[in-house]
Order: structure tokens, then C-alpha cells, then sequence
């Protein structure tokens, strides 16, 4: 995953002019259908699947200049889903609305049915500097 714009212009910000830039105290893993750009469009809906929320992530402190999720972080898909497709993952700062900070693919595209889990273990999501 990089950085979303808005992740880099704070980071700039915070390193090189303003020190008092509040950085997020909490995130959150974002599931998309489709390429969210720098915005984070395309963001499963709950008219899609019912039981979508984005979910609570941690991360490890950074090392050459990447992290990743220190705990697993998973979704059920809801039983009345018709299934869609995930294309990408994001990191935001906010249960709901908010900054996107993080963008990236996933290696293949995953179709989810109803009542299956989609999940990433520990170290599957690295956020690094582009």
C-alpha cells in the first residue's frame, strides 16, 4: 500500500514545516470493488453488503520505511449479499467518513459470497513510503 495524497502532505508538513499537524490516533481497514484512486472511491456499501463496516487496525512501528498490521483483520459478508469482488484495501482515519491514507491492490482480485470471511492475517497489509 502508499500513501494516499493526503498522507504524504501531512507527513511533508509535519516533517519539514508545521509541527503541530495532529497525526490519527486510531485506523481503520477499508475494503474497495474497485480502484479507489487517491480519495478511496469504491468503497464496499452497506447496500451491497449489510454487514460492511470498515474495521479497527494497528500497526507495528516502522522499519525501512514500511509497517504492517500487527493483528489479523477480518469481515464476514453478510447472508443476504448477492457477493461482489474486492479489488483494493485502504486505511483510513475514521469509522466512517474521514481521510484516506493508505492505498493498495490486491495481488488478485477475491469474489466474496454470502456468509464468507474475507481476511488478512498479521503482516498481510505494509504501508510504505513511495
Amino acid at each position: 500500500m502508499s500513501l494516499s495524497n493526503y498522507a504524504e502532505n501531512a507527513t511533508l508538513t509535519w516533517l519539514m514545516t508545521d509541527t503541530s499537524v495532529t497525526r490519527p490516533t486510531a485506523w481503520y481497514a477499508a475494503l474497495h470493488t474497485g480502484d479507489p484512486g487517491e480519495t478511496g472511491a469504491n468503497e464496499v456499501v452497506v447496500g451491497t453488503d449489510a454487514d460492511y463496516v470498515r474495521k479497527s487496525a494497528t500497526f507495528t512501528d516502522p522499519t525501512t520505511g514500511s509497517c504492517s498490521n500487527e493483528a489479523g483483520i477480518s469481515w464476514t459478508v453478510d447472508g443476504a449479499s448477492a457477493g461482489y469482488t474486492i479489488t483494493h484495501v485502504s486505511i483510513w482515519d475514521s469509522l466512517t467518513t474521514g481521510n484516506c491514507l493508505a492505498i493498495g491492490a490486491l495481488y488478485s482480485s477475491h469474489t466474496v459470497a454470502a456468509n464468507s470471511v474475507v481476511s488478512f492475517a498479521i503482516g498481510d497489509l505494509v504501508v510504505a513510503l513511495d
